[in-house]
């Protein structure tokens, strides 16, 4: 029984180290609320860099066509960056859902697993 209880606690002090940190992180959330709450942290991360590069080729534009700045037809440029943002926003909160709610999933599977651990443990203490 001894040695059982040793394999069981090392088991769990490893899970512990390694993973269950951010397990537990990721258990204190409700699963829409986690998937929710890291997509809103890709769409802005994403829709900031996406300015910056927005900028980036306006400066570009403007640089190559100093002379004609003021015939630039700026609504069609900005309708086309509209877009291309849409678009791309789309794109990575659809696949973030995906990356969130697996990462969630196994998690819940790790913690139930550390779970049961537990009560097995519980059982050869009592």
């Amino acid at each position: 029984m001894k040695k059982e209880k040793v394999k069981i606690m090392t088991r769990l002090a490893i899970y512990e180290k390694n993973v269950g940190k951010d397990d537990f992180s990721v258990n204190s959330y409700f699963k829409s609320n986690y998937v929710s709450y890291n997509n809103f942290k890709t769409r802005l991360g994403v829709a900031f860099a996406m300015l910056i590069i927005f900028g980036a080729d306006i400066v570009r534009q403007l640089s190559q066509n100093i002379n004609n700045a003021l015939e630039f037809d700026y609504i069609k440029m900005g309708a086309r960056y509209i877009i291309i943002l849409v678009v791309v926003l789309t794109i990575y909160t659809i696949i973030s859902t995906m990356i969130y709610k697996k990462r969630y999933k196994k998690a819940q599977v790790r913690i139930s697993q550390y779970k049961k651990l537990l009560n097995k443990l519980d059982k050869i203490i009592s």
